[in-house]
């Protein structure tokens, strides 16, 4: 039986909540979330008992015989219960993004390294079949050399977030930290972790501080505490030579941003609801749409993948490297929107280890 604590008690802990509930081998043990009211709420609706309620994750930590939690916090809020949790011998699950900062996601890291706990970081999207199609298609050399890509959920016309998404003390940053995240973890997932080596980025605060973009159709929010960015736009060149393009919207003029795809020597890919292949044969151009039969719940997948880690000891289903990998380059991102102009990928070194060591040798 796993005992389980929530950090956090919003609306993402209760989605988790319906999965591991579900769970034969799991037990929600406890929750702690500042706002007292909403902890306890999360405990009656999901049977865990009052004396196990608090405002505090550290007492929970030190009060209740837990073996793992799961971070459900806002943006800004992922590293410290996270790092805690390790150094009091837990297993953690963490939404994404992994952090607000590429610093705090190394820590976590070098943390769960330090104290051999597992540390996985909430990407369902890596169980979607479509992806896994494509990333296996990559490491066949099916589309021979990559040279581009573009990574995109297609943006949102308008859908911004509440306002922990949107405040910079609690978010850390906006449409980059909560949706750029996908885009890079599932390019970065199918190309198999390429080194990038440069990011020229734009950020724009473009419809979230006008009041008059609040229309009937769209998700509610407040102009007045909008502090981040609703678009970003990032050209990232890799050391093999490739270059990607990614593109994320809260809010925009238009209905979509495009597709996820990919091209090679040999063929393209383009990611969406199905997968297709355009490629030549007999000389002619041949376009295929992959079937795809199996039926997957992500997040029931997401769940189970790390409930099944803790209760064999590791490994994470999800390398926590290749994320903070990936925090490196959110980091780029910004800094270059900042600076205007083009800036390095600075990658620590026992990183670089971690991901490419054995492709380098």
């Amino acid at each position: 039986m796993v005992r389980l604590g929530f950090v956090g008690a919003g609306g993402i802990a209760n989605w988790q909540a319906r999965y591991f509930s579900a769970m034969p081998d799991v037990k929600l043990a406890a929750v702690a979330d500042v706002v007292e009211e909403k902890a306890r709420k999360f405990a009656e609706k999901w049977g865990i008992p009052r004396v196990n309620v608090f405002t505090d994750y550290r007492e929970m930590y030190e009060e209740v015989d837990l073996d793992a939690v799961t971070i459900c916090t806002p943006h800004r809020f992922h590293a410290a219960p996270a790092i805690h949790a390790m150094e009091r011998g837990l297993h953690v699950l963490t939404e994404k993004p992994m952090a607000a900062s590429s610093e705090e996601a190394y820590k976590m890291w070098t943390t769960s390294l330090r104290t051999g706990k597992i540390l996985m970081v909430g990407f369902q999207t890596r169980w979607f079949p479509q992806l896994r199609l494509a990333r296996r298609y990559v490491e066949k050399g099916e589309l021979g050399k990559i040279y581009y890509s573009e990574t995109t959920l297609g943006g949102r016309r308008r859908g911004i977030p509440g306002p922990t998404f949107t405040m910079k003390r609690t978010a850390g940053g906006g449409v980059t930290l909560d949706l750029g995240c996908y885009d890079i973890d599932n390019l970065m997932f199918v190309l198999g972790f390429p080194k990038p080596s440069t990011v020229t980025a734009v950020t724009y605060s473009a419809l979230g501080r006008n009041p008059e973009a609040l229309v009937e159709s769209g998700w509610p929010w407040s102009p007045d505490k909008f502090e981040v960015e609703d678009f970003v736009a990032a050209f990232i060149r890799f050391s093999d030579g490739s270059v990607a393009l990614l593109k994320e919207s809260w809010a925009m003029h238009m209905d979509t941003l495009g597709q996820t795809f990919i091209l090679g020597t040999k063929a393209g890919l383009k990611l969406g609801e199905k997968l297709t292949i355009y490629r030549d044969e007999a000389g002619t151009m041949i376009t295929a749409e992959a079937e795809i039969r199996e039926k997957v719940d992500i997040w029931r997948e997401k769940t189970r993948s790390f409930i099944e880690a803790v209760r064999k000891g590791g490994p994470p289903p999800i390398n926590p490297a290749e994320i903070v990998l990936e925090q490196y380059i959110l980091d780029a991102i910004y800094d270059s929107a900042n600076k205007c102009r083009e800036v390095d990928v600075k990658i620590p070194e026992n990183l670089a280890a971690a991901l490419w060591k054995d492709k380098e040798s």
